[in-house]
């Protein structure tokens, strides 16, 4: 069964992250601390990133991995570059880990663009 146990209070909240963080137990909560919710809407999300994928219906953990591919609400995850995963992207909460140092040619063509 699909249904998204937060729906309703993701719709009231503007800070979806921390609410989404709130409701999962606390051992989840520990492995997102260098992560970010993906919000289609005001973020973009980019092949060769960190992932974690949480299930909308359970709140648990679905898998994690780095980003091979995107097309269109499908997202294929290399699982410790033994296996990839597909994924339909509207049945998780995306969170995406957080880079502090520029090491890809797109992160350094992205912060020239901003610059401009």
């Amino acid at each position: 069964m699909n249904i998204e146990i937060l729906k309703d209070i993701l719709d009231f909240t503007n800070d979806k992250q921390n609410t989404i963080v709130y409701f999962l137990e606390p051992h989840i909560q520990k492995q997102l601390l260098n992560y970010y919710y993906y919000d289609k809407s005001n973020d973009d999300i980019f092949i060769d990133q960190h992932i974690i994928l949480i299930k909308k219906n359970n709140l648990h953990i679905e898998d994690k991995g780095i980003i091979i591919s995107l097309n269109r609400n499908k997202i294929g995850l290399s699982i410790n570059d033994l296996y990839n995963k597909y994924y339909d992207m509207n049945n998780y909460y995306i969170f995406i880990k957080n880079r502090n140092k520029k090491t890809s040619e797109r992160e350094l063509m992205e912060s020239l663009l901003k610059n401009l």
